[in-house]
């Protein structure tokens, strides 16, 4: 990839990926304290709590952002597939910033196969991404009351 593309070859998919973790991160945190209030109502268990509605907020997240993950993969997979032909020009080293070819493989995706084509995989990635809100959720309050503690700031 170094050879054919440089450096900028290393970073294909890089706009689309800011989009999917900016979509992500949005979609947790903006969930995540109405969903632990939610289940406060039902779970009296404050780590049950915490795993419950960080799964919630991460499978949130991912409902938000799953389009992005599959057009981020088709420009990836086009990209990579570019460096093996020869009559192809080396790009830009600013080419991974560029937002353009992450919206246009929506754009066709949506056209070709409509709103299931850009969802396509997201029952297994609401599990991942679920799961990985969860973890989060149980040790973001856990590390920031030890930090604080630690540091002697309340």
């Amino acid at each position: 990839i170094m050879k054919t593309r440089g450096f900028g070859g290393l970073m294909i998919g890089y706009a689309g990926m800011q989009v999917r973790q900016f979509l992500w991160t949005g979609g947790f945190f903006l969930t995540l304290d109405w969903y632990k209030q939610q289940c406060g109502t039902v779970v009296s268990n404050k780590l049950a709590q915490d795993v419950i509605s960080g799964f919630a907020a991460g499978a949130t997240g991912t409902a938000i952002n799953c389009w992005t993950d599959v057009c981020r993969s088709v420009v990836q997979k086009q990209a990579l597939a570019d460096t093996f032909d020869a009559s192809k020009p080396r790009p830009s080293a600013l080419e991974p910033l560029n937002p353009g070819p992450f919206f246009a493989a929506a754009g066709n995706i949506m056209s070709e196969r409509g709103l299931t084509g850009l969802y396509s995989g997201v029952g297994p990635k609401m599990v991942h991404l679920g799961g990985s809100g969860a973890i989060l959720a149980v040790l973001m309050p856990r590390f920031k009351t030890m930090w604080f503690d630690a540091m002697g700031l309340y």
